[in-house]
């Protein structure tokens, strides 16, 4: 297996990812943790029970303290499939109502569906789909003991159902697929012309770092430069050409897709 990297971005901020951009790594999702000093807050557990675990074998190396809340940004199972695991250890998952939604249509399926792949069926063996039981529809605080961090929903963007975890104190934003870096955009689920106005918001926090869906956490400029990408996806005249203009970006076999859901919206 894959070892997890781990990133600390604060005193009690903490990025899990396992890189790359195959199913086996989680596509390179990122999963975050915030330590207060009553629990723990994850977001976006990653893709399977088995890494999900990976994470809270690390956290315990760090705290005592148990996770209380895990909040998924979006329903993408590379996100999302992990709940199971802190579900089971009496966490409650939080999700915005769209999110649920798509998760009980989608995840089974999906679920079956990579069980059927030999190289897959071991790492999905325990990936029962858990349907969020906290639903968040605008904006809320979770009290981890002198952490609050505000949960809200920004606007449909990368789906109909993201989230968004602004942690004030520590100037840090937990962005989801708003934001990717060095990855290509999955616009599978999309709203792409309401997608600028999600950076808007983002950029409104005024943070120091911003926490990507996929690749490295940085300041501002990984804001703005989603928004460029966003130019160029929308203006691409093939995968090739888009590809071309970014020839070091990962994910590159979902540009097909990507290039047709915004031939489709405009």
């Amino acid at each position: 297996m894959t070892p997890l990297q781990e990133i600390r971005l604060r005193e009690n901020v903490w990025v899990f990812t396992l890189g790359g951009d195959r199913v086996e790594t989680s596509y390179g999702a990122n999963c975050t943790a915030v330590i207060g000093r009553d629990s723990v807050l994850v977001v976006d557990p990653l893709i399977a029970p088995a890494f999900a675990r990976l994470v809270d074998d690390s956290l315990r190396e760090k705290t005592t303290l148990p996770v209380s809340h895990v909040v998924l940004t979006h329903h993408h199972t590379d996100h999302a499939l992990g709940a199971s695991w802190f579900a089971a250890r009496g966490a409650a998952i939080a999700a915005h109502p769209a999110c649920r939604e798509a998760m009980a249509k989608e995840h089974p399926g999906l679920v079956a569906a990579r069980r059927r792949i030999p190289q897959l069926a071991e790492l999905f063996r325990d990936a029962e789909p858990h349907l969020p039981g906290r639903l968040i529809e605008g904006s809320v605080s979770i009290d981890l003991g002198g952490t609050f961090p505000r949960v809200f929903h920004p606007g449909r963007g990368h789906t109909a159902g993201d989230l968004v975890v602004h942690l004030e104190t520590e100037s840090l934003v937990v962005c989801g697929d708003l934001i990717s870096v060095g990855y290509h955009v999955n616009y599978e689920d999309a709203a792409v012309l309401d997608l600028q106005a999600g950076l808007d918001t983002l950029l409104g926090l005024e943070a120091r770092t911003y926490v990507p869906g996929h690749g490295s956490a940085g300041g501002r400029e990984i804001v703005s430069a989603q928004f460029l990408y966003h130019a160029a996806a929308r203006s691409a005249a093939s995968p090739e050409e888009l590809r071309g203009r970014y020839p070091d970006y990962l994910l590159s076999e979902i540009l097909p897709q990507s290039v047709q859901a915004w031939r489709k919206a405009l």
